[in-house]
This record gives C-alpha cells, sequence and structure tokens, in this order.
C-alpha cells in the first residue's frame, strides 16, 4: 500500500527533528566482523569446505550499532559502554570519530575483551553468500564493580546532558539493571525518555 502524503510529511518531520535532541546511549558495545570466502573444494582433513578468504569487515553492532544509527539520523548521541585494549574495540572508537562523536563515555580496559561476533559466509564468485558458522568472543565475566562504578560515573555526566537516553542491553555487563539505576537515581536531567532494549532483562 502507498503511503500517502501526509503520512510522508509526517516521517520526514521526525527524521528531521533528530537534529534537535542529545541521546545518551548506555549499551554493551559489539563488533559484528564478517569474513567472505569463496569455495574452492571440499577438505581430506574432514568433510567440510575450504573458503579462499576475499574479505573481511568489521562493523558496529548491539549497542555501537543503535548509536551509529541514530547519529546517521542526525542525532548528537553520547555513547556509554566498555572495550577492551584490543582491535575491534579500536575499530568501535574509529567508527564513533568518523561521526565526530564523543568519547567521553566509553570505558576503555585492559581487562575486558570487547565483544565480538564473527560470521563466517560461503559463496561462489557469481552466487549468493551464506552464513556457514558464527563464532562469539566474550568476556568470560560481566565488568568487575570498579568498572561497572567508571560506568555509572561517566554515563550521569551524559544523562545530566540528554533530551533522551537509550539502554541497548545484551546481558554483556555494560547495560545492567544496578547501572542503569544508579546513573538514573540521583542524576540531574531534563524530562528525557528513557528507551529500553533487552534481550533477557526486560522487566528488570
Amino acid at each position: 500500500m502507498k503511503k500517502s502524503t501526509p503520512d510522508i510529511r509526517r516521517l520526514e518531520k521526525i527524521v528531521g527533528s533528530f537534529s534537535d535532541v542529545t541521546i545518551t546511549v548506555i549499551g554493551d558495545l559489539v563488533a559484528d566482523e564478517f569474513i567472505f570466502g569463496e569455495i574452492s573444494r571440499v577438505s581430506r582433513e574432514a568433510p567440510v569446505l575450504i573458503l579462499r578468504h576475499r574479505e573481511r569487515t568489521v562493523v558496529p553492532g548491539g549497542g555501537a550499532n543503535a548509536i551509529c544509527n541514530l547519529a546517521d539520523l542526525g542525532a548528537r548521541v553520547l555513547p556509554v559502554g566498555l572495550i577492551g585494549e584490543d582491535e575491534p574495540g579500536n575499530l568501535l572508537l574509529s567508527s564513533f570519530r568518523e561521526r565526530e562523536l564523543s568519547l567521553d563515555g566509553i570505558v576503555k580496559s585492559k581487562h575486558y575483551k570487547t565483544v565480538t561476533k564473527t560470521r563466517i559466509l560461503a559463496g561462489t564468485i557469481h552466487g549468493s553468500r551464506q552464513q556457514v558458522v558464527r563464532i562469539d568472543r566474550e568476556p568470560e565475566a560481566e565488568p568487575d564493580s570498579r568498572l561497572s562504578a567508571q560506568i555509572v560515573q561517566v554515563a550521569k555526566k551524559c544523562v545530566a546532558n540528554s533530551d533522551a537516553v537509550l539502554i541497548s542491553d545484551y546481558g554483556y555487563g555494560s547495560a545492567t539493571p544496578a547501572i542503569v539505576k544508579a546513573t538514573l537515581n540521583g542524576t540531574p536531567r531534563k524530562r528525557a525518555p528513557i528507551v529500553l532494549d533487552s534481550r533477557h532483562r526486560m522487566l528488570e
């Protein structure tokens, strides 16, 4: 069904209004890695395909994806989250810098491993690519009390200067109910709407 002109104008008005707001995103920052290869043959070692590597891309995932989407819509975004001192974490920072986002809310730790989800896709030169396996690299535990306190500290500063707050909780510890409550309780802020996206604890 074709959109009517009033609907299109309303949508344009909504999208245009993003440039007038500042949004804090407290979220689990994930690096989505895609490795593409062409099927060359079947291995003699095991009944599996051998892929000839062609390219690799790493893009923002999880809360980092939400941050970049809001920025691309024109909003001023204040990212809050935790990354490791590793290549995936540095690539996420690069994606934020490309969008001229503040990095004041990003906590970086050598004791934390940036969540990375690697998807291996196989295909032929002129055919479609099919995901054959996904490898998730995750921290063994949620951030300790020291790192959680750092997240709360930077989050409070960001929230105090925001028109809205987005919580993007993928269960990796940067946007737990405890962190969110500690951030919002006692933080002076405008009457800002709070939006929640949580995989496992929507009602907590």
